[in-house]
């Protein structure tokens, strides 16, 4: 029983891991530094409830500040649901 607790905890762990390394890392255009945050602010290209379940085509934009040089920047991101 405790090694197949073992074995899945350890193929949890490891999803998570490639999962996470697999995601798109947000890079500052000015100083290329990956130390950004979001500001909260967002800009819907198309209607707000066409974005979250729209086609692949809809996209949003949201505005990114950079912790090293305090740069500020537009990032575009698809829909939620393709992604």
């Amino acid at each position: 029983m405790g090694t197949i607790i073992f074995i899945i905890i350890a193929v949890i762990i490891i999803t998570a891991i490639i999962y996470f390394s697999m995601q798109k890392k947000t890079h500052c255009p000015n100083c290329n530094s990956n130390i950004v945050v979001r500001t909260g602010k967002k800009i819907y290209k198309e209607n707000p409830a066409i974005a979250v379940y729209g086609s692949p085509n809809s996209y949003h934009e949201l505005e990114y500040k950079c912790n090293n040089c305090g740069h500020t920047f537009w990032e575009k991101q698809k829909a939620i649901i393709f992604n």
